[in-house]
Parts: C-alpha cells; structure tokens; sequence
C-alpha cells in the first residue's frame, strides 16, 4: 500500500513537470538509463555501553569473499558485493537559447550492501578460529530523481538529487538467507566468545541522495557518477556482548544503517529526440504570424528602406539584398529520407549561412521548415519542424549565438508548387527578424 501511494505520488508530479516543461522549451524528449553500480559502505557507528571490550566497523566495505561459519559449526564459502542494477528512466527538456538541461523522473533499483565487524579479540567456535562477523542485506529502492545538465558539444556534467525509499527483503548470514526480523545468535563456546541480539528493526527506510557525474554523448551514450546515499533512519540496531573466560568483557551498541558512496555506469537511451506537442503548438503557431506580420508591416517603410539599397550595392552574398521580413530559400540543403538528420552536401551551404552572420553581428534570423503534401500531415509538421532544429544545431556547433535564430515548421501547410510530390516544396527558408 506504501509504495502504491508513493508510485502515485510520483506520477502526479511528474504530469505537473512535463506540463512545466512544454511551455518552458520545445527540444525535450524521454531517456531510459540501464545502470549498474559499485559501493562502499560507510561503517556504521559502535557505542561502548559496559566493559572495555567492543568490536570495530571495517572501513569502505565494497565485498566479501570467504568461509562463513554457521552456529552448528559448518563451514561454507560465500562471496558478497555492495552493489546495485537497476535503471532510471525521466522526462528531460533543455532550456531556451542554451545547449544545458533539466530532468525529472524515477529509478529503480536492486541493492545489495555488505558489513563487517572486527571482533575485539579471536575466540575459537568448534574448531574454528572466529574473528568477524558479516551481514549482507538486499533490499529495493525506488525513488523520484531531479537533475540539472551542464552541455558543452557532445559532453558534460550533471550534479543529481534523488529522493529514495528502501525496502528491505532479506539478509544474508552464516546461517544462510534469513528473513530480517528481530533475532538473538552468536557464537559462546567454553566461556569465550559473544552473544548479540537486533532490535528497532526498519522494514523500509528512506534516504537523500546527492550524485554528480559526467555524461558523454548529448542524446545517448555513457554516464559515470558518483552518489552519497544517506539514510534519514538507522536500518536497525545490535547489542553485543562479549565474554571470556565466563566472564563479561563489554556490551556494545551498533547503528547499522545504509552509509554508502556508490560509484555508477549508466547507459541512456533517448526514446524520442525533440518531439514536439504538436497540439499545444498548433494552437501556439496560428497568432504567432499575425503577431509577426500586422506590426513589422507598419515598422518595414521607415527603418528598413535606407538600410538595404546600401548592401545591394556590395551585395557580397544572396542574403545581403534580402529585406527584413521577406525569405529566401536555402538552396542546396539535403536531409536522409524521411528524417531529420543533415547530409554532409548541406554543411557547404550552412557555412556559408555562418559567414554571413558573423560579418553581420546584428543580425538574427528565423528558420522555417516546409514539407511536400505526401502521407500523414501531423508528421509531416513534425518533420519540419526537426529538419529546421537540425539546421539551427549546426548553426550554433559554428559558433553563432542560439539567441539569434529560432525556428518554425509548417508541415505541409504552404506548398509551392501542385501536385504532389514537387521537389520545391521540401525546403528551409530562412527570413531576416532584425539586421
């Protein structure tokens, strides 16, 4: 029931994010990250309650391999990791005029966590030399996770904050694999050895989760991070006591609680690149040229006419005797059938676009993307509108300023050219907003 409340929890903030995100940006899309990670334990804190005796936390405990012994003396080899696999999954959208990122969403994951115990002096148990003691507990984490990205080309950085809780399925002893209840053992034989009970058990325990990493690839390709897990509760609590001879040496109280630094691989895998909502942003794309043109038809008599007939002079390129307001398309721009991505033939032509701007630092422009009237029209205004993202990527990579060029796709809604299919209607067009 827990974690049916905590799921919807998560779902209905995540519905009000991704409602954020769509009037925040157009360039977002989903990810699906597979991780696997590797830990250390942060060892748990022992309070001398009596005697001078009391055992000590091995430091950074990532794994065990060895002979445990069992109460009835048998031996048996076991091999324990602090370890975790699982996956995130988020909703993640990049800011205007910027190449940087947020993201939110959940994850969920497997974990495994191993503690040991020195003991404040060996003691032979039937016949074997005993001289720690080791849990190793599994339990199910799962969690909302929120994550700022820091671009720079195709890498970065990302700093991460997760909010987790964990459920606890069972542990692993010398006894083997026991349910974790509240439990009395230990090992006394001839007056020497120790005897322990737990206590205060905690069937789920929450945690904050600060991480940082790296990410290399800018849609998909490889993380490596670097998370703290701090628990807000102790997992459970033990009292040792410690015997010699028959008599009693010290009782000690121990904190076990989920203390680890986890180092992290993750594998994201981009569901669906700059996606749009192409309802949201139908009715968004009908004022927005009524808005462009009622005003600049008025403001396109006084300043603009001085300005051009100068550059016709010294035209130099075909977008110096362009007015402003008016567009021209961009020849020699070739995509892969059907999709978004640019051919190498384009990038003649778009550094030729980049040349101009940069000798012209006041200009800014808009990029609209037109498709034929073949298929289905909602994909078509999709595909329009990546191929002009696409071409405005490129611009930026060259060095020219996000703030100086947005973008429109129209789909098949402004043909050129009848009937279908008509090579000239698959274009890009760019026009002048300000020179």
């Amino acid at each position: 029931m827990k974690l049916l409340k905590f799921a919807l929890s998560i779902v209905v903030i995540l519905t009000g994010i991704q409602s954020f995100a769509q009037n925040y940006t157009r360039q977002r899309d989903w990810v699906i990250a597979p991780m696997y990670g590797l830990g250390a334990v942060i060892p748990p804190s022992v309070r001398l309650i009596s005697g001078t005796e009391a055992p000590k936390p091995a430091f950074g405990v990532s794994s065990y391999q060895g002979e445990l012994v069992k109460s009835d003396g048998t031996v048996y080899t076991r091999n324990y990791r602090t370890n975790l696999w699982g996956f995130e999954t988020y909703y993640r959208w990049k800011e205007r005029g910027s190449e940087n990122r947020w993201a939110i969403g959940i994850s969920a994951a497997w974990q495994r966590q191993v503690f040991k115990l020195e003991h404040p002096f060996s003691f032979s148990y039937k016949g074997h030399n005993l001289v720690s003691t080791v849990w190793n507990f599994n339990y199910l984490r799962t969690g909302l996770i929120v994550r700022r990205t820091w671009m720079k080309d195709w890498s970065g950085i990302y700093a991460q904050v997760a909010g987790y809780y964990s459920n606890l399925f069972y542990m692993n002893t010398a006894e083997g694999r026991q349910k974790i209840e509240e439990r009395t053992g230990g090992y006394l034989e001839g007056g020497t050895g120790y005897r322990t009970k737990t206590y205060n058990l905690k069937d789920g325990v929450p945690l904050i989760v600060p991480e940082i990493g790296m990410q290399i690839g800018e849609n998909s390709g490889v993380e490596l991070s670097l998370a703290y897990y701090h628990p807000l509760t102790p997992l459970l609590q033990t009292e040792s006591t410690f015997y010699r001879n028959s008599q009693e040496v010290g009782v000690s109280r121990i904190n076990i609680t989920q203390n680890v630094l986890m180092l992290n691989l993750k594998l994201p895998i981009t569901i669906s690149h700059n996606r749009e909502n192409i309802r949201k942003n139908r009715a968004k794309s009908e004022p927005k040229p009524k808005k462009i043109k009622t005003p600049k038809v008025k403001k396109t008599p006084p300043p603009p006419t001085p300005q051009p007939e100068p550059k016709v002079t010294t035209t130099t390129t075909p977008y110096d005797g362009v007015k402003l307001n008016n567009s021209i398309v961009l020849e020699n721009l070739y995509f892969e059938l059907t999709k978004s991505d640019l051919l190498e033939s384009s990038y003649r032509e778009l550094d030729r676009v980049v040349e101009w701007m940069n000798a012209n630092q006041s200009v800014e422009i808009r990029l609209e993307g037109h498709t034929d009237k073949i298929g289905d029209a909602d994909k078509n205004l999709i595909l329009s509108r990546d191929r002009v993202n696409a071409v405005r990527e490129y611009l930026i990579k060259k060095g020219i300023r996000p703030i100086r060029i947005t973008t429109k796709g129209y789909g098949d809604t402004r043909l050129v050219c009848k009937p279908s299919p008509c090579e000239k209607n698959r274009r890009v067009e760019m026009v002048i907003t300000k020179r």
